[in-house]
């Protein structure tokens, strides 16, 4: 059966975006960033709701959002990494219109797939506030998406990858 929506959940760096395009090109769906969406919507840079506002605006923005790709079918969505910590959103990862996959990444393949960590305000803390911010969040990750490894892959194997997990919805 084909899914009604796929939503990639992972954390920074698990390439969430750059599988999205490539999954949503070979479905002919739409592709929606949430964290592009958000800026979008906000009209501010991420870090710059971050720095002005606080988290909490931030993912105040993020449900919004998040409520308004609810009601689309035939897309693809790419979620911020926190946005499945979200009690509020649990029905969009949960709900039965949602096929969710989660990008499992190490924590040194994303700090390297990151790099300077520009325009990603949860990374600029230190080393051990990242290691248990990751920590805390792989359960939920695991908890509501399928895994797929993306480490040493590129966007395009892991894209494949998923098309495989979902048995080839586009042909």
């Amino acid at each position: 059966m084909k899914p009604k929506r796929i939503v990639l959940i992972g954390f920074m760096g698990s390439g969430k975006s750059s599988v999205g395009r490539i999954v949503a090109e070979r479905l002919g769906w739409d592709f929606v960033d949430t964290d592009a969406f958000v800026e979008a919507r906000a009209g501010a840079r991420i870090a710059e709701i971050f720095r002005t506002s606080g988290e909490a605006t931030f993912r105040e923005w993020e449900s919004r959002v998040i409520g308004e790709l609810a009601a689309r079918t035939r897309i693809v969505v790419a979620t911020g990494g926190g946005a499945p910590t979200q009690p509020s959103l649990r029905s969009f990862f949960a709900g039965q219109d949602s096929t969710v996959v989660h990008l499992r990444v190490s924590l040194a393949d994303a700090l390297q797939r990151t790099g300077n960590h520009a325009g990603r305000p949860l990374l600029s803390q230190s080393e051990d506030a990242i290691r248990a911010l990751y920590q805390g969040r792989q359960a939920i990750y695991e908890e509501l998406g399928m895994p797929v490894e993306t480490d040493g892959k590129t966007p395009l194997e892991t894209a494949e990858q998923i098309m495989l997990l979902l048995g080839n919805p586009s042909h």
